[in-house]
């Protein structure tokens, strides 16, 4: 503004400029606040599409059966077994005893053999300089290189891979003068490392380290042998009874008695030996075409309390095996510690781990042993119980997110009361797509299976309920708990996709959103095609050429289905059933990606329509003020021509007077 143009009139012209623009202003101000409008639109949209993206996360917690793998694990000794459940689990519960824990393999270097880090190996007596291996890297040995050069030269080794060797080489300072190399597994278990010497080398020997080229560490089981054994079982009379004694691997006294049956095998009473022993030991016969004596053989190798005290056959008329050591367990020269698996029994039945867990020797189950039972002990009893909370708060989750896509709708769609004056209308109010989609997600809540032989077909038969005064969702725990203790199968088919054929060789790979669900006949055309119709229709889709037993189609209904169907399973010109049916979570999974869609999507279409109409309005609002600019401009012209034709009338004006009063003094 700044130019006054007050003049001669008197008039505060500027002010009526300023009026006048102030008043062509409002439709600025107007037209802004539309745009303002719009723009708190898009963002209550954009928190609706989080709300939804919610759910959609939600749902992915349910959409494979492996989501309701969730147990309860209970032990009754924790420091020494614990157990989780995973895919296949079961509730069950288990009897298991560790007799012991893995280590780590650890060698040593001879005592008083290097008596100088510095001094170079090639100087100790008898040693050959040359290659040695390492689970079968090589390492060469240099005529100047020291104890601390091949410490080195171990831990900076890797394979063909690039990986680093098993095994971590240490220097150890026993005392003045004496040194010894140390090689550490860095993984447990009674395997341990590789060691072997490589040509004429023999470094790792020389060092005391394995014995022989070909990498033997000294380590040996203790073998016991019972002469007279098997002669005095079979004198045995059935109903007579055989009793075994003795001291197990780890010191504890063991002791059986075994009645001979009269079908009772030798086979039959080696089992029951290694039975007594808790199957840590091997048996078996001398000559298997004409045996005499058994021989008992530690599993577990190195220093052993092994021992058969005796083997009584029939206590009434006692007669009993003659029991001798033939060799006793030792861990070698060079094993400073001897690697170790974990040995224990689940139910009786003994098995090792090269660490302290085992999984799936029981489908679905991992054990985690963490110290050794004993006698005293008795067996950890351990269990798995079906999480039913876990998987009814999962299922509360995606209920959770739903209600709160409920709540959104309820606040950012109201009107405002008009006899209210403090009342306002919501963000989105009038605005029907918030209510639309709401709608379609309900109604894959409302979704009917048909699944044969179950009485549930619905999530309202497990419990899903509607507050009839909110529109929100609740689980009713007393039938949902139900439906999953009596047919957990159906309940998890209800919410993850399923492909069901009465031709077991046909199973579902996977199927996409463009994959329609329905029952389908499906028929084999050659060993490289199978061809797919609707049940109730007449048009065939012909699959992609066959990928080994994957069969994919690309068209029709069945677009993005595939099957995993061997070639011959149908039979050229023979059909099956296929039926595709797709749980809660796929079908929420579909519908928000559809409506997230970021360029068809119904929210990115809406959003995009109120940023065109923001567009617009900034268009407006610039055309607006340039138009406004113009009129102002155009009242300052006419209001300036005002005032100059003014004075220009009063100057006119004074020049008469003061002519008219020259006049009249003449």
């Amino acid at each position: 503004m700044g130019i006054s143009i007050n003049g001669p009139s008197g008039i505060d012209t500027q002010y009526i400029i300023d009026s006048l623009v102030s008043l062509e202003q409002t439709k600025v101000t107007n037209v802004a606040s539309q745009k303002k409008a719009y723009q708190v639109k898009i963002d209550a949209y954009s928190k609706f599409k989080t709300l939804i993206n919610d759910l959609k996360s939600s749902a992915s917690a349910l959409s494979l059966a492996s989501s309701f793998d969730l147990f309860k694990p209970a032990s009754s000794d924790e420091n020494k077994v614990t157990l989780s459940g995973g895919t296949g689990s079961v509730d069950a519960q288990y009897d298991v005893r560790v007799f012991q824990l893995s280590g780590n393999e650890k060698m040593i270097s001879g005592d008083n053999l290097i008596q100088d880090q510095t001094t170079s190996l090639s100087s100790i007596s008898g040693m050959t300089l040359g290659d040695f291996s390492i689970d079968g890297v090589a390492i060469t040995v240099d005529a100047d290189d020291t104890i601390q050069d091949l410490r080195e030269k171990i831990n900076s080794a890797v394979d063909e891979n690039g990986k680093k060797l098993g095994v971590t080489a240490s220097v150890l300072e026993v005392a003045d003068n004496n040194y010894r190399l140390v090689l550490s597994a860095k993984e447990s278990g009674s395997e341990g490392v590789n060691y072997q010497d490589v040509g004429t080398a023999n470094v790792l020997q020389t060092l005391g380290i394995i014995q022989n080229a070909e990498g033997d560490k000294g380590i040996t089981n203790q073998t016991l042998t019972a002469n007279g054994a098997i002669s005095g079982f079979e004198a045995l009379g059935v109903g007579e009874t055989v009793t075994i004694s003795g001291i197990n691997h780890f010191g504890e006294t063991v002791q059986h008695t075994f009645v001979k049956k009269a079908d009772a095998t030798v086979e039959n009473f080696l089992d029951e030996i290694s039975q007594t022993f808790n199957g840590l030991v091997n048996v078996a016969v001398d000559n298997p075409e004409s045996p005499t004596s058994i021989t008992i053989e530690n599993k577990i190798g190195g220093s052993s309390q092994l021992a058969i005290e005796s083997i009584t056959f029939n206590a009434a008329t006692p007669t009993s095996a003659t029991i001798t050591t033939t060799q006793y367990g030792d861990e070698g020269d060079g094993v400073l510690s001897k690697g170790k698996d974990t040995w224990f029994s689940v139910e009786n039945m003994t098995m090792s781990s090269s660490s302290n867990k085992a999984e799936n020797i029981i489908n679905g189950v991992s054990f985690e042993f963490k110290g050794v039972t004993r006698k005293e002990d008795a067996s950890v009893n351990v269990s798995l119980t079906r999480d039913l909370d876990g998987i009814k708060n999962k299922f509360q989750g995606m209920i959770d997110a739903y209600n709160a896509l409920v709540r959104f709708k309820k606040d950012a769609t109201k009107l405002a009361n008009p006899d209210d004056e403090d009342s306002t209308s919501g963000d989105l109010a009038g605005d029907s797509t918030v209510s639309t989609i709401i709608s379609q997600i309900r109604s894959s809540f409302r979704q009917n299976f048909d699944f044969e032989n179950t009485a549930y077909t619905n999530f309202t038969m497990v419990g899903l309920k509607t507050d009839t005064q909110t529109g929100e969702f609740r689980i009713d725990d007393e039938m949902f708990k139900k439906a999953i203790d009596t047919d957990l199968e159906n309940v998890i088919k209800m919410f993850t996709t399923n492909g069901l054929s009465d031709n077991r060789a046909v199973t579902l790979g996977r199927s996409t959103i463009d994959t329609t669900a329905g029952n389908y006949i499906i028929e084999e055309v050659d060993a490289e095609h199978f061809r797919i119709r609707l049940e109730d229709s007449e048009e065939w889709f012909t699959s992609e050429t066959r990928v080994s037993d994957i069969m994919t189609f690309a068209d029709g209904p069945a677009k993005g289905l595939s099957i995993n169907a061997p070639a011959g399973s149908l039979g050229v010109g023979n059909t099956a059933q296929f039926s595709l049916i797709k749980g809660l979570a796929s079908v929420l999974d579909e519908s928000i990606n559809k409506l997230d869609d970021s360029r068809d999507g119904l929210i990115a279409m809406r959003q995009e329509s109120l940023r065109k109409s923001i567009n617009y309005a900034d268009d407006k609002i610039a055309n607006l003020e340039d138009r406004i600019e113009r009129y102002r401009l155009r009242l300052v012209k006419q209001f300036s021509a005002m005032e100059q034709a003014m004075s220009q009338m009063q100057s006119q004006s004074a020049n008469m007077i003061n002519s008219l009063s020259y006049t009249s003094k003449d």
